[in-house]
């Protein structure tokens, strides 16, 4: 049977999780790794971004990353044991696989839309952002599985019991 204890850790731990890894890798992408050039008030720009610091993008950011982290909590929770079952590295690298290429690749706004729809983006935009993505998705769910694994532990010995 399933608690709601366990389902509010395994809810709470995505959003958590998604919200810190989204802040680290998009810091990596803006200091370490230039991504700053790309975004106001930078003079190369790309016209219809935001400018990161902005007291708009500040205010927006947390419920969306907020928001955001309770859709992958939703769509990843049908799936919460199976992925445990299958282990630190390749639980987590399930979770990197379906929200890196389900939301970055072939999601709306992702890789293939804007190759599509959008006005020439520059190249070097695109491979950070594929990075920094990555890296962020790659934290996530190796976070994930261990946060589900050593948090949730209660769970899962009546599901190992229950067998």
């Amino acid at each position: 049977m399933v608690s709601v204890k366990s389902v509010l850790t395994f809810v709470v731990g995505v959003v958590v999780l998604h919200i810190v890894t989204y802040y680290f890798a998009g810091m990596i992408g803006l200091v370490g790794m230039g991504e700053s050039q790309y975004y106001p008030p930078s003079p190369t720009a790309i016209s219809f971004l935001r400018d990161p610091t902005s007291s708009c993008v500040q205010s927006l950011v947390l419920p969306a990353q907020t928001l955001r982290g309770l859709l992958f909590a939703v769509v990843l929770y049908p799936f919460r044991r199976r992925l445990v079952g299958l282990g630190q590295l390749l639980g987590g690298l399930l979770v990197t696989a379906v929200v890196f290429l389900l939301g970055q690749v072939a999601g709306y706004g992702g890789i293939i839309e804007r190759f599509v729809y959008y006005t020439p983006i520059p190249l070097g935009f695109v491979i950070l952002s594929f990075f920094e993505i990555l890296l962020q998705t790659l934290l996530f769910g190796q976070l994930l599985i261990y946060w589900e694994r050593h948090l949730n532990k209660t769970y899962y010995a009546y599901v190992r019991a229950s067998q």
